[in-house]
C-alpha cells in the first residue's frame, strides 16, 4: 500500500491534458514578454532619470531664485533684487557656502615631494 502511494505523483492529475498545455503556454508567454520588456524598461528608467536630473536642477534653481526675490521684497530689500545668470555664473556660483572669500588663518599643509 505505501508503494503504491509513491508511485503516482500528486501534480499529475492537477496539471495533466489541456490545462497542463495551457498553463505551460502561458509561462512561457509571461516570461517571453518579461524579457522582452525588460530593456526598454531599464531604458526608460535611465532616460527619465537622466531628464529628471537635468531639467530638475534648473527647475529648483528658478524657485529658489523666486523665493529668495519674495522673502527679500517682504523684509523690506526691494531695491536689492539677485540678478540670476547675467554674467554667466549663477548665484550658488557666487554666494558657494564653503568658497574661500577671505583670508581666513589656519594651517596649510603643502606637498614637500623631497620628504
Amino acid at each position: 500500500m505505501i508503494y503504491h502511494q509513491f508511485q503516482q505523483t500528486p501534480f499529475q492529475h492537477r496539471f495533466s491534458g489541456t490545462r497542463g498545455w495551457l498553463a505551460f503556454v502561458i509561462g512561457l508567454v509571461v516570461m517571453t514578454l518579461i524579457l522582452l520588456a525588460l530593456p526598454f524598461v531599464i531604458l526608460i528608467g535611465a532616460l527619465s532619470f537622466i531628464t529628471l536630473s537635468l531639467f530638475g536642477r534648473v527647475f529648483l534653481k528658478r524657485q529658489l531664485a523666486k523665493f529668495r526675490q519674495q522673502t527679500q521684497a517682504q523684509n523690506g530689500f526691494q531695491h536689492h533684487a539677485e540678478p540670476t545668470a547675467a554674467d554667466g555664473h549663477s548665484i550658488f556660483d557666487r554666494q558657494a557656502p564653503f568658497k574661500s572669500t577671505s583670508n581666513r588663518p589656519g594651517r596649510t599643509f603643502e606637498h614637500n615631494p623631497n620628504e
